[in-house]
């Protein structure tokens, strides 16, 4: 899905940001296991896990502490005033607030929060590459490209089988977009990885030669 083309937005006005998050979690929620109150708790632990000083302000509640309390009843009424307050979100009455906007992102899974990523990106012609802090491994990314690779190869072939791009294949482009924009940010992952180890090695200290005497 690419809720910034025309084709799902008839005014063929530009969506807003919060609009694709909302755009995304909504889709997850409906496509998935996941309800609204596993969304709602999701975004409630990812807020205290990034900005907790501002979750505590913003009233967000922490249900993680809530339920170490043992008060149940606590623990119902704010998790009824946290749904609905995100209920309000999704449904567009209230625009989601820019300071939960990373969280948010880190609430969706899979390929809702990788398209997200993507398009977000993209509006700001970047891709949705993630850094691979410390000694995380790239052979999971590199995994991942390889299978995007295939799944873009397969719908590149269906639409480029009459050798041209044109209007006739308007309903497999936004699918074809999303898989393209996953590839750039998978290779932008593997390439700052790639980068990095050759600035690390270009930046160590040369061990001295030492001389070895002949006889």
């Amino acid at each position: 899905m690419t809720t910034s083309n025309p084709r799902h937005n008839p005014s063929g006005l530009r969506v807003s940001r919060d609009q694709v998050l909302v755009a995304y979690a909504t889709q997850m929620i409906a496509r998935t296991q996941l309800s609204q109150d596993d969304f709602a708790q999701a975004l409630s632990a990812q807020l205290h896990l990034l900005i907790p000083i501002k979750a505590v302000a913003a009233n967000v509640p922490d249900f993680e502490a809530l339920a170490r309390g043992n008060d149940t009843a606590a623990f119902l009424r704010a998790s009824g005033a946290w749904l609905r307050r995100v209920g309000r979100w999704l449904s567009g009455e209230v625009e989601v607030p820019g300071w939960i906007e990373e969280a948010w992102v880190q609430a969706l899974t899979g390929e809702y929060q990788e398209r997200c990523l993507n398009e977000l990106a993209s509006r700001h012609g970047l891709t949705g590459a993630r850094a691979l802090e410390g000694n995380a491994c790239p052979v999971g990314v590199f995994g991942q490209l390889v299978a995007r690779l295939g799944q873009t190869v397969e719908l590149g072939s269906e639409i480029l089988a009459d050798g041209k791009i044109d209007e006739g294949d308007l309903p497999l482009l936004p699918e074809f977009i999303d898989r393209l924009k996953a590839v750039e940010a998978r290779c932008g992952e593997l390439r700052t990885k790639a980068q990095m180890a050759m600035a690390n090695e270009s930046t160590s200290p040369v061990a001295p030669v030492r001389a070895v005497r002949t006889r």
